[in-house]
């Protein structure tokens, strides 16, 4: 073979090479939710997200379809709403210097709005820990509550 065709077999094998998966597990796998709670089949989208320096925390705010279109545009809420406020502990990045990604998952707190126009129930429930367990405590819940209910949607093009 001449020598151009040994560097261009070289240079596809590093290609591939390049191309392949390292092995073990996924990036960030502290971040991820257990397998029982899965956002997507629950309809919930991505209203906005935020930081808390003083905790090092850092959190996302998902709704259905009525929440996120109340976030929007309203300030009136109506039944049918489901909230879910994801809350993680911040990490540093290992692949960029200075910037922060998800850690340990610590909390969902799920709010969900039900009754009719003008009479909404808000029905608060938290989880916590990696494997989302029911929280019995309710201290919190109302500062939690008014946190989220508001919440304006961020500006998406």
């Amino acid at each position: 073979m001449k020598p151009l065709n040994y560097s261009i077999l070289f240079i596809l094998s590093l290609f591939v090479a390049a191309c392949s998966n390292p092995p073990g597990n996924p990036l960030n796998q502290e971040a991820s939710f257990p397998p029982s709670f899965d956002l997507t089949k629950m309809g919930l989208k991505v209203i906005t997200s935020s930081i808390n320096k003083k905790q090092a925390t850092m959190n996302t705010l998902y709704g259905n379809a009525a929440a996120l279109k109340d976030a929007t545009d309203s300030t009136q809420h109506q039944p049918g709403e489901t909230f879910a406020l994801v809350t993680w502990k911040q990490k540093a990045d290992g692949h960029w210097f200075g910037a922060n990604i998800p850690g340990d998952l610590q909390s969902v707190t799920m709010l969900k709005t039900s009754g009719q126009s003008g009479a909404i129930t808000l029905n608060c429930q938290k989880y916590t820990g990696k494997n989302l367990t029911m929280s019995a405590d309710t201290v919190g819940n109302s500062a939690i509550t008014k946190f989220i209910l508001s919440e304006r949607a961020s500006v998406m093009p």
